[in-house]
């Protein structure tokens, strides 16, 4: 219409049309036909290109063609809802756009048909159209055989949420990019956790039977469970209620409404603040750097309390997950679960690597040979840590210590 309006000269005429057409299938036909000079046949194909100039050989830029972003919209738009637009012209004497959209009941889904869930749907399709984010209908095979691939890597997130159409809305939100588990108080989030502790929480703060505030409390005092990153949603917006939210140990605080990509972002950068744990890990002077880390006190807690617990006792031939268990008063379990999630090793591994990075720190004194060294890390097997060392350390315990000999 804008367009028609804009192409159409002085005198000329605007028709507008609307028809309900039972064919294959009920469709809404919306038909505009301008006069005036029309456009080129071979330019039609570029007409839905973002910004297209046509110029038509004319001196004048005012008999130029353009359509900016309006028709490339236009058409997407007529996309999510199942519909094409078509486009003739005749030269100098009319161009006619014609736009079908399928409106019976058997062209979409039960979910598309739900009054209350559709708003929600397009919502997040037009975000997508203004993003220029393909569609799934959109997307090559090859597309979708990556993201299968990743389907197994994909980070999990529990939403604690009592209102239906929030829950629908963040599903559709983030189901491609993270795997989705769903609670409607936080009761039911605790019952979830029990059995699979997720990568993140998001949780509204106004719920029935346990509201947001004291599941959050309750996730970061519990040492099982402190170390998962904790985003509040709330319609409150007050400061008041920020400082409540934060207090209860919530890693974020997002007042509703929100953009979505605010909070996509903060789901990122917590996620990645989980990584550069990983990172630290790598190092030898974990414990020493651990204040540096961007994550709650509770978490660091942990770490320092299971890393201080193997250092104590590294030279035990006994020293494994079930020591530990006893030490912190958890179960086997919970014990694996929290060192898979926050050092991404089993508690075997995490005590193995823990012991050769003590070797390494005695290698670089050197104060002991290599078969001392190797007992005083706790391995009673001196081949075993010689090719344990070699793996993590890319040479042998001697190379090692003559590297750092020379250094000094």
């Amino acid at each position: 219409m804008s367009n028609a309006f804009k192409y159409t000269p002085v005198n000329g005429r605007i028709n507008l049309k609307f028809s309900i057409e039972y064919k294959a299938v009920k469709t809404l036909n919306i038909t505009i036909v301008n006069t005036g000079k029309g456009i080129p046949k071979e330019k039609m194909e570029s007409l839905f290109d973002r910004f297209f100039l046509s110029d038509t050989n004319r001196a004048l830029d005012n008999d130029m063609f353009r359509t900016g972003i309006g028709l490339a919209y236009t058409k997407k738009l007529v996309t999510v809802l199942r519909g094409e637009i078509l486009v003739s012209s005749i030269p100098n004497k009319e161009t006619i756009f014609t736009i079908l959209v399928p409106c019976g009941e058997e062209s979409f889904s039960e979910k598309e048909m739900d009054a209350e869930i559709s708003p929600i749907l397009i919502s997040h399709h037009l975000k997508n159209i203004l993003e220029e984010i393909p569609t799934k209908s959109d997307e090559t095979p090859n597309k979708i055989s990556s993201l299968e691939v990743l389907e197994d890597n994909r980070k999990t997130i529990l939403i604690v949420e009592d209102e239906k159409e929030i829950h629908l809305f963040l599903n559709d939100l983030l189901d491609e990019k993270y795997k989705i588990m769903t609670a409607y108080n936080g009761l039911e989030a605790l019952e979830i956790i029990e059995n699979q502790i997720p990568d993140i929480i998001i949780s509204d703060v106004m719920m029935p039977i346990m509201d947001g505030v004291e599941l959050c409390k309750k996730i970061k005092t519990n040492i099982k469970t402190c170390h998962i990153p904790f985003i509040m949603l709330t319609a409150k917006d007050s400061v008041v209620h920020r400082i409540e939210g934060l207090e209860s140990g919530a890693n974020s605080y997002i007042p509703k409404p929100f953009y979505p990509d605010h909070l996509l972002v903060r789901i990122q950068k917590l996620l990645e603040e989980k990584e550069l744990i990983l990172k630290h890990f790598t190092q030898d002077t974990l414990v020493e750097n651990i204040a540096t880390l961007p994550i709650n006190n509770e978490e660091k807690d942990f770490i320092k309390k299971i890393i201080e617990i193997i250092r104590k006792n590294i030279i035990n031939e006994n020293l494994q997950s079930l020591f530990i268990e006893k030490e912190l008063g958890i179960s086997n379990s919970q014990l694996y679960r929290k060192t898979k999630q926050i050092f991404g090793l089993t508690p075997g591994d995490l005590i193995r690597t823990i012991r050769l990075k003590h070797a390494a720190e005695l290698l670089r004194k050197n104060i002991f040979t290599v078969s001392e060294v190797c007992y005083q890390s706790g391995f009673n097997n001196r081949s075993y840590f010689y090719r344990e060392f070699k793996k993590m350390y890319a040479t042998t315990p001697k190379n090692y210590q003559l590297k750092y000999i020379l250094k000094n």
